[in-house]
């Protein structure tokens, strides 16, 4: 099957660090994925933090990115969708290791159903704190004006980066809004989406939605560091959430 009908995995957060003993587990992960998985949706948060520059790429993120290259060459396409540890990404990744490398969210068919997939961070319409930092972090000229500071800088600024999010992340974890994911998704499926997958919020959820005729299910990632688990989408069987 092509990688748009044949199973695809999807998973979310695994949240590497430096000197991370889950980084060997995700890169072991990925070099055991089963032949048959076609398609591979990261949705988000691979790395505590990830900057598409070359320059500031650390051991953990070539040991995985090398991982991720290996799979792709035995045939399986690599997606990825940027979560809120992530900073432009696309220039730098796209198309290697990743056959697609989006900014908020992707419509496609996968495993025979028309899907959307996002990390999931934009969902909650009301969080405009997160949604003013959102604007300003993955503001094109800021990121220009941080290129021109000294690199030894801005690894300091990635590090402090990296432990400010960890902070703001736990206050985020609160709560799961239900009635923004539903106001979200509602008008998705109206128009047709079978499947919607979103990670960030690190809760493993099933959320079935009905708009008239149609019908539609919402799957939350839990994340991926916490248990080694992913949502596996078969042509042939109900999506399931399966451990590695």
């Amino acid at each position: 099957m092509s990688g748009a009908d044949g199973p695809a995995a999807l998973l979310g957060d695994a949240h590497l660090r430096e000197a991370d003993p889950e980084t060997a587990a995700f890169v072991r992960f990925l070099d055991n994925l089963p032949r048959g998985i076609g398609t591979l949706a990261i949705l988000g948060d691979l790395f505590s933090a990830w900057i598409g520059r070359p320059d500031l790429l650390r051991p953990h993120h070539a040991e995985v990115i090398e991982a991720l290259r290996r799979l792709r060459r035995r045939g399986c396409r690599l997606l990825y969708v940027e979560g809120n540890h992530d900073f432009f990404l696309r220039r730098t990744y796209a198309p290697d290791p990743f056959d697609r490398c989006d900014e908020k969210s992707v419509d496609l068919v996968l495993a025979g159903r028309r899907a959307h997939l996002a990390h999931g961070d934009l969902v909650n319409r009301h969080d405009h704190q997160y949604r003013a930092w959102r604007a300003i972090s993955k503001n094109r000229l800021a990121f220009g004006a941080f290129n021109l500071i000294p690199l030894r800088q801005r690894n300091r600024l990635v590090d402090d980066l990296e432990r400010g999010m960890a902070k703001t992340n736990l206050k985020a974890r609160g709560g799961f809004p239900v009635a923004e994911c539903l106001a979200y998704a509602r008008p998705r499926v109206r128009l047709g989406t079978e499947v919607l997958v979103f990670g960030h919020f690190h809760e493993e959820r099933r959320i079935a939605i009905e708009e008239g005729d149609r019908k539609g299910t919402v799957y939350v990632l839990p994340a991926w560091r916490a248990g080694h688990r992913y949502l596996l989408l078969d042509p042939g069987a109900e999506p399931a959430f399966v451990s590695a």
